[in-house]
């Protein structure tokens, strides 16, 4: 069995309170494994971003999203999605759109991953700084991996750089600052 989204078309909209609802139309339309992979990862994407952008923002959510969709040992799906779909010797068997969708869709994940992080660093104590370190790691280990299979997946500027690492954020501000200069 196949999963599949199923298209509804009623006489009113919903909620309409006075009776039921009769429905006139049930489109069905069954999914093929990369569209599956495509609507789970945007899912994710879509639920780390609303958690990000909701005001107050609450940490436990943010942190089990979080967690969920960079430590490998929670959740494997992602890389998993990756290597089946995205893999140069796979990738030939399904239609290039679907392999398009995903390659972005992964680009978003990685950068609403980030995002997440650089929430989570601000709101945590000085209790949950390993926890919030060992998150940051997993997720530069998916990034790497991702790299190899997603083209044009960068790790944004502000996790690459390490705390004291002053010499490497001189450098790579230098050389973004030389080449848009000889632009």
């Amino acid at each position: 069995m196949r999963p599949s989204l199923a298209d509804l078309s009623a006489m009113y909209t919903f909620p309409y309170v006075k009776k039921r609802v009769s429905i006139f139309s049930k489109e069905v339309v069954e999914l093929s494994p990369i569209e599956v992979a495509i609507d789970e990862m945007q899912g994710r994407v879509n639920e780390l971003n609303e958690v990000i952008m909701r005001e107050p923002h609450d940490m436990i959510k943010l942190q089990l999203k979080l967690q969920g969709s960079v430590s490998p040992q929670v959740n494997a799906g992602p890389i998993a999605y990756a290597n089946t779909f995205l893999a140069k010797e796979l990738v030939e068997k399904y239609p290039r759109e679907h392999v398009m969708s995903l390659k972005n869709t992964f680009r978003q994940f990685v950068q609403v991953c980030a995002s997440a992080l650089d929430v989570n660093a601000k709101l945590i104590g000085p209790e949950q700084v390993e926890y919030h370190e060992s998150m940051k790691k997993d997720y530069k280990l998916m990034v790497e991996l991702l790299c190899s299979l997603v083209d044009k997946l960068h790790q944004p500027e502000a996790l690459m750089f390490e705390k004291g690492d002053s010499l490497r954020v001189f450098n790579y501000i230098s050389a973004v600052t030389g080449s848009s200069s000889t632009v």
